[in-house]
């Protein structure tokens, strides 16, 4: 029986299978040697699109935008693509490198132990104070104590005519009265036991004198003479300037631990009838030039003078600074 037209198959064998077709989009303006590089949805974000044309620029590699349904699309010549495929894989690299860097934490100073004796380097202040009140015996050996801030003073008149550079050190050690003895004392005893947790005790003596007399030198540029300067606080100025030497620049600059030691020399050192400002520069300025160098040398692990030694340079340089003083050395 012959079966109805509607019902009979439309060929013989296995029935076809229906072809489906994946419609890429591509501009028409380019040529058909060009390729895709960027994925097919485009790029992720704007910075990566921006990464993307700097990077191929800087290549000097040739590359066409096409901007279709909201997202933005990288072509480039076939024979370029391996090329920037290999270019771009190194700057992803290079880029996770950086970012691996930076999010380690940052090389602190060591802390050294003993800190806290740091502030006995004020006693020698207390002694030379005790010995021109009268309150300690004389030394038979030495001049009379009454005339040490004639021999040690900071006199710009012996030191421009006689060249008497020992007086930019013995003048640290003397005061005007004792109101300006102990003002020093308290506040460079709590600055010397800061400083010290990172350079160690004897390092920080021998920086604080060194610190004291080349702003006592640098202040010779800044006053008009005729004048005469004596007091610790030179040196103490050279501590915070040490102190925001070492500190860790901000962002990359020094600027903002500078102007940190400009605002603790415009709070602690302009106050005052006989304050001596120039000092009070001179100091902050050359303990900030040695407190960043102790930092560069502590990052770079160049080799420096032991803590011990340093601290024993320190006493031989104040006792050789009054032994010229007395005219004994």
């Amino acid at each position: 029986m012959q079966q109805p037209a509607s019902r009979r198959p439309l060929c013989r064998g296995t029935p076809s299978r229906t072809r489906r077709y994946r419609l890429r989009r591509r501009p028409n303006f380019l040529s058909p040697f060009w390729v895709r590089l960027s994925a097919p949805q485009g790029f992720a974000s704007y910075r990566e699109q921006e990464e993307w044309i700097l990077l191929l620029s800087a290549r000097h590699l040739p590359f066409s935008l096409w901007k279709a349904g909201g997202k933005t699309h990288c072509f480039i010549p076939a024979l370029l693509r391996d090329v920037a495929r290999a270019e771009l894989r190194l700057y992803k690299q290079e880029e996770a490198a950086r970012t691996a860097a930076s999010r380690q934490p940052a090389a602190q100073l060591p802390v050294h132990k003993g800190w806290q004796w740091a502030a006995l380097a004020v006693l020698p202040l207390l002694a030379v104070h005790a010995w021109r009140s009268g309150l300690l015996p004389a030394v038979p050996a030495l001049p009379s104590p009454s005339l040490w801030n004639q021999l040690g003073s900071l006199d710009s008149a012996r030191l421009y005519i006689y060249h008497e550079g020992y007086r930019c050190l013995t003048a640290l050690f003397l005061h005007a009265d004792a109101a300006h003895l102990y003002s020093n004392v308290m506040l460079s005893a709590v600055a010397l036991a800061v400083a010290a947790r990172n350079m160690g005790t004897g390092r920080l003596w021998l920086l604080t004198l060194l610190g004291g007399t080349l702003g006592n030198a640098l202040a010779m540029f800044f006053r008009t003479p005729p004048y005469v300067a004596v007091g610790f606080s030179t040196a103490f100025f050279s501590v915070l300037g040490l102190l925001c030497g070492i500190a860790r620049p901000w962002r990359g600059s020094m600027a903002v631990p500078l102007l940190a030691g400009g605002g603790l020399l415009a709070l602690l050192g302009t106050e005052g009838a006989h304050v001596d400002y120039a000092g009070h520069v001179g100091g902050l300025l050359a303990g900030f030039t040695l407190g960043a160098w102790e930092r560069f040398r502590t990052k770079r692990h160049l080799p420096c003078l032991p803590s011990p030694a340093a601290g024993v340079l320190a006493a031989c340089l104040a006792a050789g600074g009054w032994l010229m003083a007395f005219g004994l050395l």
